[in-house]
């Protein structure tokens, strides 16, 4: 059967989307990508390679050839800053009601030239954004959460500096309808909210970063800092299981989190001489060579085996965390410059509405399943590390092919 007669709309644009986007162009299948953000990539955008001086295997390096492999293919139309409003199912297919919200910065004029980011006001709110994965376009878009011009209709220096005449506040949203042959769903996940752990300080004490902000700062800064005071941290700590394994709440397990953390440590460690020590329930199995892995890691981190209950901001400016070394002994208390808290993996809260519109399967926890026509790719799914998310989206690819090839 002719492919080339099919479509599908995939809707998410982190690598899950992307990879099954791809998969499906591949094989000359029209494909509609949408993404509720300006830019492609979700989560996977923000991971830093985590090399020693051999690939740790983080997996980090996934998206961004994804992601030019996307830009660049004829038969993907992507759209931006969409989300989907009603899905209608017509026999084997659907029609999909889209809103798109508008593009304030024309990504063909701008040429991120940087004038619009030094004169305005809220730049650090972030107000101006840039994509996290070079080649992503536009190279600069506006929030409107946090743009000025929203809030008083007066704030234009941006608008007003830009040499190419690039930036247009007039825009309106649009609604478009787009009919397809199948649905794939790769919404992803979203980090635990870590605030919510008001004990171990995220949001009240300045040095206590989650591992995905840790490793986005990695990217953007080419090392470790602390947000206090823009030092690289001398002794880093590692709290696991934040959000995962509760008994009320998130009662599974993440799956990537001791992965990550023992992959960022090591690298702390090597790459930037800090002292670094994780916190742990028990470590998790993951990923290749894990006997060689673990007894590097054991040799070069200190590996605690118990859980604080309390964190807060120390004299001299460290981050004091409060724990039980031995069991029936009295606590200890440990001193850091960096305290990172390895949040989990909970499902995008966009899930039940999105399952409801299209028909999908939702479990208690408010992961995704696949039902015919409807197909989920990703962490979507539940708790998946980035070589899975890739090997997964692929999988649901091939089921939408084969459901292609079935329809009339």
């Amino acid at each position: 059967m002719d492919l080339q007669d099919k479509s599908v709309l995939v809707i998410g644009g982190g690598l899950a989307g992307i990879t099954a986007s791809l998969e499906l162009a591949g094989q000359g299948v029209r494909v509609a990508l949408v993404e509720k953000d300006d830019f492609l990539g979700g989560q996977a955008a923000r991971l830093a390679c985590k090399a020693l001086d051999t690939c740790q295997k983080c997996n980090g390096c996934l998206a961004e050839p994804r992601l030019a492999a996307v830009l660049s293919h004829p038969g993907i139309e992507l759209w931006r800053r969409s989300r989907v409003e009603q899905v209608v199912r017509n026999g084997r297919g659907f029609t999909v009601r889209l809103r798109q919200e508008p593009a304030y910065v024309d990504p063909e004029r701008c040429n991120g030239c940087g004038q619009c980011l030094e004169v305005c006001p809220a730049a650090g709110e972030g107000a101006l954004r840039a994509p996290l994965i070079p080649g992503d376009r536009p190279r600069l878009a506006i929030s409107p959460t946090s743009c000025l011009y929203f809030k008083d209709q007066r704030s234009t220096l941006c608008q007003d500096i830009c040499p190419e005449e690039a930036i247009d506040f007039g825009q309106t949203p649009r609604q478009v309808e787009i009919k397809a042959d199948a649905l794939v769903l790769a919404t992803g996940f979203q980090p635990y909210p870590a605030a919510t752990k008001e004990r171990l300080g995220h949001g009240r004490v300045a040095d206590v970063v989650t591992a995905l902000e840790l490793e986005q700062g990695l990217r953007d800064h080419g090392g470790p800092v602390r947000p206090s005071d823009g030092r690289p941290p001398a002794s880093v700590a590692f709290i696991q299981c934040v959000g995962s394994r509760e008994r009320l709440g998130h009662n599974y397990c993440s799956r990537v989190c001791c992965g990550y953390a023992l992959r960022l440590g090591r690298h702390l460690r090597s790459r930037h001489g800090a002292q670094v020590s994780i916190f742990y329930m028990d470590l998790q199995s993951f990923g290749h060579a894990l006997d060689d892995f673990m007894a590097a890691a054991r040799q070069e981190l200190n590996l605690i085996r118990s859980m604080p209950y309390d964190v807060y901001q120390g004299h001299g400016g460290q981050v004091v965390l409060e724990y039980q070394a031995v069991s029936g002994q009295p606590p200890v208390k440990g001193r850091f410059d960096l305290v990172v808290l390895s949040v989990g993996m909970a499902p995008n809260p966009d899930n039940p509405q999105l399952a409801q519109a299209c028909g999908a399967g939702l479990d208690h926890h408010g992961f995704l399943s696949s039902r015919p026509g409807v197909f989920v790719a990703g962490a979507a799914t539940r708790p998946l590390d980035m070589a899975e998310v890739v090997a997964q989206a692929a999988g649901a690819a091939q089921e939408a092919l084969r459901y292609l090839e079935e329809c009339p």
